[in-house]
């Protein structure tokens, strides 16, 4: 896929050691679960295989952002699909491209991607009560919250959104 500013593509292998930098990064990982910090690019690489794996039966899966400007790899976004038919928007950023504006585009592209050629009615989103970050690119993105489906894991209060197509769904422009 491709947004004005950014390619977006499915994980590589080579994204590994991007990966491992990602959620070596304490700020980053300060919201998310301690499970995903690798102590290695290798661990980040056998995580990588696995994912991969997975995503060949899937119809949608997290894929990597990539600036068209210097071929730089930002992050990843993408639309993840849950054992309960849920469809879930999500991604995470290195924070040296935090609020330049890369995940509200990327998550646009997905969102589009999600409701035209997917066909979903529905995605949700969630992020911790205390990332007000990610909680402005998904209100941002036209999220609305769901407080029914908000719960506590890993030591955090996950808050719940969602965006249907029903509800008048539009682009944000």
């Amino acid at each position: 896929m491709e947004t004005p500013r950014l390619y977006l593509r499915p994980f590589l292998l080579d994204d590994a050691p991007e990966i491992f930098r990602l959620n070596g990064n304490p700020e980053v990982m300060r919201f998310l679960g301690k499970r995903e910090v690798y102590t290695s690019v290798e661990e980040a690489r056998s995580w990588l295989e696995s994912y991969l794996e997975r995503a060949k039966s899937l119809p949608y899966a997290r894929w990597s952002v990539i600036r068209k400007e210097d071929g730089a790899w930002l992050g990843w976004c993408g639309l993840k699909l849950h054992p309960d038919g849920e469809t879930d928007l999500g991604f995470r950023f290195h924070e040296a491209y935090w609020g330049r504006g890369y995940a509200t585009e990327a998550g646009k592209a997905w969102l589009e991607r999600g409701f035209k050629e997917f066909n979903l009615p529905r995605m949700v989103a969630q992020t911790t009560s205390e990332n007000l970050g990610s909680q402005r690119v998904i209100t941002k993105l036209g999220f609305t919250r769901d407080p029914a489906t908000d719960h506590d894991e890993d030591g955090f209060r996950w808050l719940s959104y969602e965006i249907s197509r029903s509800a008048g769904f539009s682009l944000p422009s």
